[in-house]
């Protein structure tokens, strides 16, 4: 099995999410060498003890690499042994589920398969909300331990996280729309499925057509999406209007202010806080700061004001 693997075809596995003395379904991998190729360091089924774990963590391991078509395999485990470890601090936990969130939706992606892509964001709400309701848990913590790569699981993940932390701010409390509202943001950029990788991860800038191209995701995703009857209407228009403007600017159609959805307006301000702070092809990441920043000078006409003014609280108050 290890011959046939190459990198890309691996996935990362905090090394805190693996139980001492719980056996896997699924081999674990070590990096190696130069090119980073794959070496077989846990035969499936095979327990890891706890002294391994400190070996791999003295010696600056915190990763491990399990092969992308075991990513169902790892979320089960996860939920079984993990989840329910409250030893493990919240934000650590946090980082577990961002991992079970780069499991599901590799899983999903990989067949192609909207219906399995909400399935897997309707099992990860719940926990996320869970955990995100956890007065333990700062938001400080958060942003520290989350990936800020911008890959389309981690930024999902991440929308997620802050719609949540911004929803409480606007006084939503009651957990099953929280779980609603969480679905909604795990889900908002999965029309991106259809657009081409070499535009998605371009280093420099987009042409007009390519622009053109991503423009297209939100109508996509929405139809997609629009006759299944787990997802409501705020769900979908989380989808379908996170790019719109309050000022009649926005994609893809253009509505203006009072015709977007308020939890669209949500996910549109978290959603470019979190494109901001993380690293692009083409950039480097912004200071929290300077995000908020922008987000403060584009309020009333990229975004709703209110949104932006509660968003800029909920950070200041907490980071």
């Amino acid at each position: 099995m290890n011959d046939l693997l190459i990198p890309s075809q691996l996935m990362p596995v905090a090394i805190e999410a693996l139980r001492p003395n719980s056996a896997f379904e699924f081999d674990l991998f070590l990096r190696s060498g130069a090119q980073q190729m794959p070496v077989l360091y846990r035969e499936h089924h095979y327990p890891i003890e706890a002294a391994d774990v400190r070996s791999l963590s003295e010696s600056g391991i915190q990763t491990l690499y399990i092969a992308e078509h075991h990513a169902e395999a790892f979320e089960r485990y996860v939920r079984e042994f993990v989840i329910p470890d409250r030893t493990i601090p919240p934000a650590g936990r946090y980082k577990i589920l961002q991992d079970i969130s780069r499991a599901g939706f590799l899983t999903a992606h990989l067949g192609d398969c909207p219906a399995r892509i909400v399935e897997s964001a309707a099992r990860l709400a719940p926990d996320l909300v869970g955990l995100l309701c956890d007065d333990d848990l700062l938001l400080a913590d958060l942003f520290r331990v989350m990936q800020h790569d911008y890959c389309t699981f981690t930024h999902a993940a991440n929308v997620c996280a802050y719609c949540l932390a911004l929803a409480e701010t606007l006084g939503i409390t009651d957990r099953g729309a929280l779980t609603t509202i969480a679905v909604g943001a795990l889900l908002h950029d999965i029309g991106k499925r259809k657009i081409s990788p070499a535009i998605l991860n371009k280093p420099g800038r987009l042409t007009k057509r390519e622009f053109e191209q991503v423009k297209k995701h939100p109508r996509d995703g929405f139809e997609e999406l629009a006759l299944r009857r787990d997802l409501g209407w705020g769900q979908l228009m989380m989808v379908y209007q996170h790019h719109e403007r309050p000022d009649g600017r926005g994609y893809p159609v253009g509505v203006e202010q009072d015709e977007i959805h308020p939890w669209a307006e949500l996910c549109s301000v978290v959603d470019v806080f979190d494109a901001l702070t993380s690293d692009r092809p083409y950039r480097r990441p912004l200071p929290a700061a300077d995000a908020l920043a922008y987000l403060q000078r584009n309020a009333g006409k990229q975004f709703n004001g209110e949104m932006v003014q509660c968003w800029i609280c909920t950070m200041t108050q907490k980071l």
